[in-house]
C-alpha cells in the first residue's frame, strides 16, 4: 500500500497496489486455518486490522472486512485476562509487543470507535491506571515489577535480577505504556486516575534518568535488590535503538509532552534524544532494522524534527544515508539483520527484518506521515 503512493507512475503504483490486496486477502484467509486468538498488535488481531486498515485508505471495499476485525478485536479484549495481581505481571501483559499498551496504541488509531471498542479502551486503560498505583505491598517499589521467578523466561539470568527488574524498553516497559496512556487521553479516551497514572510513571521515568557526556541516558532495566531497593545504575550504557534505550524513551516522552502540554517536559524529551543523536555518531548502530537498528532511529529522528529539533533535521540525512549503506543488492532481501556481530539474518519481519526498513525508507521520502508508526511510536 505504502509503496504505491511512492511509485514513479501510475502503472508501477497500481502493481503495488495490486500485490497488496493479493497479500491481505492472503492473511485474511489465512486465518480461517490459523485463528488470531489475541488481540496484539504485533502478532494477533490488532495487527492484522493495522494492515487492512492501510488498504482501506487505498481502497473502501475492504471496510467491511475492518469492521469484523474489529469486532473481533474488541470482543478478545473484552475476554483478556489482566492480572492485577502484584508480583504476578509479565511484560507481555502491559508491554507495545503483545500486551495492553499496544492494543491500546492500536485502538487509539481508530476514527470512530464503537461502544464495544470504547469498553476495550476503558479495560485497557484500567489495566494501565492499575499498574501505575502505588503497590499496597510495601516491599515493593512499583506494580510493573518483573518478578525472579519470570526472569529466566524472559531470557534474563535471575542472577542478577535477585528481586527482579523493572523494564526501561519502549517494547517491553514502562515507555510503552505511558505513551499508551498518553495519546489515549489525546484523543479523548479518558478513566478516572488517567492523568495521575501519566504523571506518576513520567515523573519515575525521569528520576531513573542518568547522563554521560552526550546528555541524559537510560539504562535498559532498573534491577532490584532481594531487599526490594531499586538498584539504579550510575553509568548506564545506552542501547541506540527503538525497543530500549533512550530515544525510545525520549519519543515516549514527546507523546506525554504532547497529550499534557507540557513544555518543560517536551525540552526534557528533545535533550534526551539530541543526546541519543550525538551518541549515535560516536557508536555506530550494527544493524538497518526498526527494532534495534538504524531505521527505529531514523523514524523516532523524523518525529522529533516535526516536532522542532534542529538538531534532529540536520541528522535525518546522515541516518537515511547510513540505513541506506546497509543495502547489498546481492542479499535475498536487500538488507539483513545483524542480531549480533557477525551473525547475519535474512527476513522480512516487519521488526527485525526488511520489510520495517522499506517502510522506513518510504516514510522518509513521504510527504504524509504514515498511519503504521502510531503502532510503534504511540504518537
Amino acid at each position: 500500500m505504502h509503496a504505491s503512493a511512492a511509485a514513479p507512475n501510475e502503472v508501477e503504483s497500481a502493481r503495488s497496489l495490486s500485490a497488496g490486496f493479493a497479500f491481505i486477502r492472503e492473511a485474511v484467509a489465512g486465518t480461517q486455518a490459523q485463528p488470531l486468538l489475541a488481540p496484539g498488535v504485533f502478532s494477533g488481531t490488532g495487527g492484522l486490522a493495522l494492515c487492512v486498515a492501510g488498504c482501506v485508505e487505498a481502497e473502501p471495499r475492504f471496510g467491511p472486512s475492518l469492521g469484523r476485525l474489529h469486532d473481533q478485536f474488541a470482543a478478545q479484549i473484552a475476554d483478556l485476562d489482566l492480572p492485577m495481581v502484584e508480583r504476578a505481571v509479565s511484560d507481555s501483559d502491559y508491554d507495545m509487543i503483545s500486551g495492553a499498551a499496544g492494543t491500546l496504541a492500536y485502538l487509539c488509531s481508530i476514527a470512530e470507535p464503537d461502544q464495544a471498542l470504547h469498553a476495550a479502551a476503558d479495560k485497557l486503560l484500567d489495566y494501565l491506571i492499575w499498574l501505575s498505583a502505588p503497590p499496597r505491598d510495601l516491599t515493593l517499589t512499583r506494580r510493573w515489577l518483573i518478578a525472579p521467578e519470570l526472569c529466566a523466561p524472559l531470557g534474563r539470568d535471575p542472577r542478577d535480577f535477585p528481586g527482579g527488574y523493572l523494564n526501561l524498553g519502549m517494547a517491553h516497559g514502562v515507555p510503552g505504556a505511558v505513551a499508551a496512556l498518553a495519546v489515549a487521553w489525546q484523543r479523548g479516551l479518558r478513566r478516572p486516575g488517567q492523568e495521575e497514572a501519566i504523571r506518576r510513571m513520567t515523573d519515575w521515568l525521569l528520576a531513573v534518568r542518568r547522563a554521560d557526556p552526550h546528555g541524559p541516558v537510560w539504562a535498559t532495566e532498573i534491577p532490584v535488590a532481594a531487599t526490594g531497593e531499586e538498584v539504579r545504575p550510575s553509568n548506564p550504557h545506552d542501547q541506540i535503538a527503538w525497543c530500549y534505550g533512550t530515544a525510545g524513551v525520549a519519543v515516549s516522552l514527546l507523546a506525554v509532552a504532547d497529550a499534557l502540554g507540557d513544555d518543560q517536559l517536551r525540552t526534557a524529551a528533545m535533550e534526551a534524544f539530541e543526546g541519543v543523536l550525538r551518541r549515535s555518531e560516536a557508536e555506530p548502530v550494527l544493524s538497518p532494522t526498526f527494532c534495534h537498528g538504524v531505521a527505529g532511529l531514523l523514524a523516532i529522528c523524523q518525529e522529533f524534527a516535526a516536532a522542532g529539533s534542529a538538531l534532529a533535521r540536520e541528522h535525518t540525512a546522515r541516518l537515511l544515508t547510513e540505513l541506506l549503506g546497509f543495502a547489498d543488492p546481492a542479499n535475498p532481501l536487500v538488507f539483513r539483520d545483524e542480531e549480533e556481530p557477525g551473525v547475519f539474518v535474512d527476513s522480512p519481519a516487519l521488526l527485525t527484518g526488511s520489510t520495517g526498513v522499506a517502510l522506513t525508507l518510504l516514510a522518509a521520502v513521504s510527504p504524509v506521515r504514515p498511519s503504521w508508526l502510531t503502532a510503534f511510536l504511540v504518537r
